[in-house]
């Protein structure tokens, strides 16, 4: 069931990705690599938790994290409304009773999480600043990075406790911060 639910979410997004302009055809043609990429998010998330992915755009990597994890609450903040509907499309189709999707300005989400996934969305630091009023601590941030994160970890005084190399020389690195900064 699983592999039959990431089929067919890659099957939406190539189908979406050109009218919606939700892809690169570069991202679209590694799909495969993202969404495994996406679904290793949930190796540092216990079960049950509540997530929030900020700048959902195409659903990466919240739909297929939902998809590997459905113990997780997951909601995609996307403030663009085209992608927005996309988002509530392919979690309709897909069935995903676990995935919310919340189309606006994160910083007005009223919802409270621990976890915050991101994807190609900004820095450590300015991704803290956009959802510190929902933030519940110790806060966890996960996110796909270059060589930079470090320093984007040492600004913002956070502690990463997962680092996993991938295989196109990024990193997947997750962050906690135990109190407000």
């Amino acid at each position: 069931m699983r592999e039959e639910l990431l089929e067919r979410y890659a099957g939406l997004l190539r189908s979406y990705a050109p009218t919606l302009n939700l892809a690169s055809p570069r991202l679209l043609a590694e799909l495969d690599r993202h969404i495994a990429t996406a679904c290793a998010y949930g190796e540092v998330i216990p079960a049950g938790e509540t997530v929030l992915d900020v700048g959902s755009g195409a659903g990466l990597p919240a739909v297929p994290l939902a998809i590997c994890r459905p113990d997780l609450q997951i909601t995609m903040a996307e403030r663009r409304a085209r992608r927005a509907a996309f988002l509530e499309l392919v979690t309709a189709r897909l069935g995903l009773e676990n995935l919310r999707v919340y189309n606006g300005d994160v910083r007005q989400w009223q919802g409270r999480t621990a976890y915050v996934t991101a994807q190609a969305v900004a820095p450590f630091d300015e991704i803290y600043r956009l959802v510190r009023n929902s933030a519940r601590f110790p806060l966890t941030l996960v996110s796909r990075k270059g060589p930079g994160w470090r320093e984007e970890a040492a600004r913002l005084g956070a502690r990463a406790f997962h680092v996993k190399p991938l295989d196109d020389g990024t990193e997947l690195v997750a962050l906690r911060l135990e109190e407000a900064v």
